[in-house]
């Protein structure tokens, strides 16, 4: 038979050494419980330090660039000035009157009993780049652009003449001004000497610059100011032609 335990330790011994069990193994948790709370919190105090670490790093990075950035600006302005230039040329080069083709047009067209001893050429204020679109209503529709100056053996030779410039694109609103009828000197003839007389129509034709389909380039409202004429091309004169009279 086995032998039976007897605890001698009275009742109150008992519980009280119970109790101070108890107590050892919440003092234990409690320890415990600390201990993961204490190591939780250094391992998220170093998470932190090395997040500010790494954005301190950032920053310094992006001050760098900013320096970088800084000293890059001037050149990206002078970028967009010359990109602007650039347009602007162009814009004003596409916009331009070609005083050198309408000379070569009105020098194919001339008859060949027409010569001209004066042209004149002015480009009209609203057809100027950077000039007020709306300075025609001010100095009136149909201005003297083109003036043409010449002589022609008659009045027909001259119809001739404007008949050919209303076939330029360029004008429009071609007028003659004047067309007097006077006598010239000629060369002597055969074997007398005699010195012949041959009537000259002497003329004056004007005409206007065939307005942009669109404002030019950087135009403005019109203003008084604005309503002063525009640019004039030098005066280009022709050599007679020789030519029996009608």
């Amino acid at each position: 038979m086995g032998v039976r335990r007897i605890n001698l330790l009275p009742a109150e011994e008992r519980a009280k050494v119970k109790r101070e069990r108890g107590l050892v193994w919440a003092l234990l948790a409690l320890i415990v419980v600390v201990g993961a709370l204490g190591g939780l919190y250094v391992f998220e105090n170093q998470r932190v330090s090395n997040k500010r670490s790494e954005l301190a790093g950032l920053q310094s990075q992006l001050a760098q660039l900013q320096q970088q950035t800084a000293a890059l600006k001037p050149y990206e302005t002078q970028q967009t000035q010359r990109a602007s230039m650039t347009d602007v040329a162009k814009q004003i080069y596409d916009s331009r009157v070609v005083w050198s083709s309408i000379a070569e047009e009105i020098s194919l067209l001339i008859p060949e009993e027409c010569r001209l001893t004066q042209l004149t050429a002015t480009v009209p204020a609203p057809m100027l780049a950077g000039s007020a679109f709306g300075v025609a209503a001010a100095t009136g529709e149909g201005s003297a652009d083109l003036q043409l100056s010449g002589e022609a053996y008659s009045h027909r030779d001259v119809a001739e003449l404007m008949t050919r410039l209303g076939l330029m694109p360029q004008i429009k609103d071609i007028t003659l001004v004047s067309a007097d009828k006077t006598s010239a000197s000629g060369a002597e003839t055969g074997e007398t000497g005699e010195t012949t007389t041959q009537s000259v129509v002497t003329f004056q034709i004007v005409a206007s610059l065939r307005p942009f389909q669109s404002p030019a380039p950087f135009a403005l409202p019109a203003t008084p100011s604005a309503a002063s004429g525009g640019e004039t091309a030098p005066v280009e004169t022709t050599e007679p032609t020789g030519s029996e009279g009608q």
